[in-house]
């Protein structure tokens, strides 16, 4: 029962959460314990707030620094773990909801961060975004047997912020590329901006700029624009910049660094851009708290009631006077995609006393139907999907 421990159901009601929380722990630890003393301390720290039709379970232990995610065309997870420079397969072969192993396609590379597939007339192709390149690798044969790494995408800037982020659609690939500073005006184009390329690397264009960070981004399937969350400035306080969340559209400036929210300048430069001409966020959520990754959901495992959501995992702050953070919040959707409000979904990897027990990074909708969330500081995948709670 090892990986099954994780889920819980009604944890707002104080009263009855230490009473499950033991039950949960005998059932962990009367069977093997594997994984990192870290790690099994964490997992036994985590009290998570979980709607009550709402089922939350560790899929795959030990991979540190779990990041962004893809599924292929055989319904399998990839997973990046940037810091340990490695991308795996999380087979799960008996459907059990655990994965089987981790499988590891590469290894030894520099930040391997975002992950796409494509299928060209010449095969099926997996693309890794790394911090100075973007590489890919032909399937040789299924299910895991790759070819060696082609570079197609040379130059891209380091320092900073360092992850990059991908994306595919119509042939193109879209490269989110953060900014190498706090607050400044970058040199290189490709910088705090959205670029788009031809799948063989060419044809670079600028897509969109002034988008401090935006390490999530996702195609919505209602509109089949970009959306992105974007991760604000620092040392302005506690509660500003909000952070953002953008539909990203061709030419079009999001104000960072001379401005943010909804065109406010930023003092550090003074009134010498042109604020009006950029575009103000689709919607904003309490500042510092970092969110990472967004999967939308318009209908699957989870219940009905959930249909039209965007689903954003937020990092947690760490220059926040009192911590926010750390939890996944849904964003409510209309049936055309439009944005109605958010509403926390699941919390708990921040303790009242402010430490943490885990740090959400990565959603993805699977093609069954259930939600997969990455967690970096815990090294671990959670997968979630709905309980019954009737007869």
């Amino acid at each position: 029962m090892a990986n099954r421990i994780l889920y819980s159901s009604g944890l707002r009601c104080v009263p009855c959460f230490y009473v499950l929380f033991a039950t949960l722990f005998i059932l962990f630890f009367s069977g093997s314990c594997s994984g990192s003393e870290f790690q099994s301390a964490g997992l036994r720290q985590l009290r998570l707030n979980v709607p009550e039709d709402i089922r939350i379970s560790v899929f795959a232990r030990e991979v540190p620094n779990a990041r962004h995610m893809a599924f292929d065309d055989q319904g399998i997870l990839f997973l990046s773990q940037h810091r340990a420079g490695k991308v795996v397969a999380l087979p799960d072969k008996n459907g059990d909801g655990k994965s089987d192993q981790a499988i590891t396609l590469l290894k030894n590379r520099r930040i391997p961060h975002g992950l796409a597939f494509a299928q060209l007339e010449s095969g099926y192709y997996l693309y890794v975004a790394e911090e100075l390149q973007v590489i890919r690798m032909k399937r040789l044969a299924k299910p895991f047997a790759y070819g060696e790494p082609e570079v197609i995408i040379r130059g891209i800037p380091g320092g900073g912020h360092t992850t990059r982020t991908l994306k595919i659609k119509d042939q193109k690939i879209y490269l989110s590329v953060g900014s190498s500073c706090n607050v400044c005006v970058e040199d290189d184009p490709v910088r705090a901006a959205v670029s788009r390329f031809n799948l063989d690397g060419s044809g670079k264009e600028i897509y969109a700029q002034g988008l401090r960070n935006s390490v999530g981004i996702e195609f919505s399937p209602y509109t089949g624009e970009l959306w992105g969350v974007n991760n604000g400035r620092d040392q302005l306080g506690d509660d500003h910049p909000r952070e953002e969340l953008n539909i990203i559209r061709q030419g079009n400036h999001y104000g960072w660094p001379h401005c943010y929210e909804n065109k406010i300048w930023d003092e550090d430069f003074g009134k010498t851009y042109f604020c009006a001409a950029t575009v103000a966020p689709a919607h904003t959520f309490t500042a510092h708290m970092a969110p990472l990754g967004l999967a939308f959901y318009q209908k699957g495992l989870l219940p009905e009631h959930y249909n039209h959501s965007l689903f954003i995992a937020f990092h947690g702050s760490w220059n926040r006077s009192v911590p926010a953070g750390y939890k996944v919040v849904r964003v409510k959707l209309d049936k055309g995609g439009e944005i109605l409000s958010h509403e926390d979904f699941i919390t708990g990897w921040l303790q009242p006393g402010g430490k943490k027990t885990g740090r959400p990074v990565d959603l993805e909708q699977s093609p069954d139907g259930d939600l997969y969330l990455s967690d970096d500081y815990l090294g671990v995948v959670y997968r979630i999907t709905g309980k019954k709670t009737g007869p």
